[in-house]
């Protein structure tokens, strides 16, 4: 019985020392609405050196944004057809139950090793408006 505890806390500790072994950088798009803040999209996310490389995780972040989003442009057609804006509508609805967004501006942010979120410096250049969960051009 001693042989087995032993065993499952071995296990334990080389999994944690894993989990450090890895840090991680998550890139997101966040709108502010009603004074609330949504994450509206999880953007490709790597693994950094170290915790500290807040700046290499921003930076990284940002590219991403402007691959994703083609410079910031929620008319950019994706993959799937749909554009930008209109993912970012599907998945307000699906993820926050909110058909109705107006003039929302669309910014990137970045977070090392499950931080604080840090605006990473793009947003996008024209405003979200979704409808019924459909984008459209804002009024």
């Amino acid at each position: 019985m001693n042989t087995f505890v032993l065993l499952l806390a071995s296990i334990a500790l080389v999994g944690a020392k894993g989990v450090g072994e890895f840090p991680n950088c998550w890139c997101g798009m966040f709108i502010e609405m009603d004074d609330e803040v949504h994450m509206v999209y999880h953007l490709e996310s790597i693994t950094v050196d170290s915790c500290d490389d807040v700046s290499i995780c921003k930076t990284t972040c940002a590219n991403e944004f402007n691959v994703f989003t083609s410079g910031g442009d929620l008319n950019h057609l994706l993959a799937n057809g749909y554009s930008v804006g209109q993912e970012i509508c599907l998945k307000m609805v699906e993820h926050h139950g909110i058909h109705n967004v107006y003039h929302a501006k669309v910014y990137g942010y970045a977070n090392a090793c499950n931080g604080p979120w840090a605006y990473d410096g793009v947003s996008s250049t024209n405003a979200l408006c979704c409808h019924e969960g459909f984008y459209k051009a804002c009024d």
